[in-house]
């Protein structure tokens, strides 16, 4: 099942994470905490201009400050994690099991759980970690990301200029745009975990299919980026 975490400073000074049985978006927790404890500040991400510095600072204040998360006080809250010190201890924050009280605790898997995942897939896949984590993720943890994706999609793709249809491998279909005036649909096609990446523009990097009329696949790919070509 899902994991909460707990984390402790090595005597290096480095995150140790472990995690416990409690949720998917625990568990997610767990592991974007240990791919950023392993990745360094300095380590690039798919986020366009971000290193991992930016994206733990994102996470601890997107949690504790919301009202830093953009401007001069998330800048300045970044430059203070670019040391591997400095870095560590904001990694330990971000890995602690939230209180009780708050959302992050007991609305987590509708908060946190699609944002983990793809945060987790920002930092592996844009460095050598990328082999594990194209690992089949767990069935379960499959189903419960499309039953937040499901819920989510119908917004993400809202800037959608043709109709999409999320369509698990194997599994369930749902449209979550209607066409427009003029254009048609695409199908995209994949497990819920990838199709999470193209949902929130990480398309460029999903191991999904899109078909539909070239016209609108094209039309599509300008919002939403294309996966690569498969070799």
């Amino acid at each position: 099942m899902g994991g909460s975490i707990v984390s402790q400073p090595r005597a290096s000074g480095r995150a140790t994470i472990t995690t416990m049985s409690n949720s998917w978006n625990a568990t997610e927790r767990a592991r974007l905490a240990q791919a950023l404890a392993l990745a360094g500040p300095g380590a690039p991400t798919l986020c366009e201009g971000w290193s991992a510095a930016h994206l733990a600072t994102h996470l601890v204040l997107r949690e504790h400050k919301p009202w830093a998360v953009f401007g001069a006080p998330f800048e300045r809250a970044v430059a203070g994690a670019t040391e591997r010190p400095a870095f560590d201890a904001l990694v330990t924050s971000f890995a602690r099991t939230p209180a009780a009280w708050s959302p992050a605790r007991w609305a987590g898997e509708q908060m946190n759980l699609l944002e983990y995942h793809v945060h987790l897939q920002d930092v592996v896949r844009a460095g050598p970690q990328d082999g594990a984590a194209r690992a089949v993720p767990e069935q379960a943890l499959e189903r419960a990301l499309w039953a937040q994706l499901r819920y989510f999609a119908r917004l993400l793709y809202r800037p959608a200029p043709v109709g999409v249809v999320l369509a698990v491998t194997d599994g369930p279909r749902t449209v979550v745009r209607k066409p427009r005036s003029g254009s048609g649909s695409v199908v995209i096609s994949g497990q819920a975990s990838e199709l999470a990446l193209h949902a929130f523009g990480r398309g460029a990097v999903a191991d999904v299919t899109v078909e539909g009329l070239p016209e609108d696949v094209a039309a599509l790919a300008v919002r939403f980026p294309a996966p690569a070509p498969r070799g």
